[in-house]
């Protein structure tokens, strides 16, 4: 076997094993904007949006991953790791992710945060039928789940503008536009951009995204909040 089929080969294998690693878990993409060559927004004097997305990101794993055993929850980056154009993408595509989050952070004088939801489109919002195999180029691979997209984004919306987070920040309306970090992705995908004055505002926001991931994943197999609460009372 040449040397090149025996790459080839050894690279199949190593997403099969990948797939089947996470085929019975709910498999989540965080995004976290910025790498170790673009350090993004300035937040504050001694803070950029690179390094606080990724802290974020961070917790709000460990959050869903602990409320949810069957949940599986990927950075994009890891600190130091420079990527390459459509990185994000394709690790999302190739783990068959059932869920994808780009989290923007970036620097407001407003007193209150505020937090907006985007989904992906070039305003052209129609989910083409297919019959049989059929092509997707990557920039229209979005609309393969666009339906179930915005289904995310009303309930994310419906859960995100609850009387307990009306003083924490403000919520804008959802927008669908062309956005870069979303393009090429196959599963549902949001991005959230949220404005802070400061680094000390970031921990704000880890439990509300954390609580509606977890309610993205129980809708999506059937289980609703009450369910699992009793369910984990069961099992302490």
């Amino acid at each position: 076997m040449s040397l090149k089929k025996f790459l080839f080969c050894s690279i199949l294998l190593s997403i099969a094993l990948q797939c089947t690693q996470y085929c019975n878990q709910f498999v989540v993409i965080i995004d976290p904007a910025g790498d170790a060559q673009k350090t993004g927004r300035i937040i504050d004097n001694n803070s950029f949006e690179k390094g606080l997305t990724l802290q974020c990101a961070e917790k709000i794993k460990a959050r869903v991953e602990q409320t949810v055993p069957y949940a599986k929850v990927i950075l994009t980056r890891l600190p130091g790791d420079t990527l390459q154009p459509l990185h994000s993408a394709s690790l999302a595509n190739r783990m068959n992710a059932d869920l994808f989050i780009s989290l923007n952070f970036y620097h407001t004088t407003e007193s209150k945060p505020v937090l907006s939801l985007y989904q992906f489109s070039y305003g052209n919002d129609f989910a083409p039928h297919y019959d049989g195999l059929f092509f997707h180029p990557y920039e229209s691979a979005y609309k393969i789940n666009k339906s179930s997209t915005d289904i995310l984004v009303n309930q994310w919306q419906k859960q995100l503008d609850n009387t307990q987070y009306k003083n924490i920040f403000t919520l804008h309306q959802p927008q669908a536009l062309p956005l870069k970090p979303l393009i090429g992705i196959i599963a549902p995908s949001i991005a959230l951009e949220i404005g802070i004055k400061n680094k000390n505002c970031v921990d704000q926001f880890i439990t509300p995204i954390a609580q509606c991931i977890v309610a993205t994943i129980h809708t999506s197999v059937g289980i609703s909040t009450s369910q699992e609460h009793q369910e984990h009372q069961e099992n302490s």
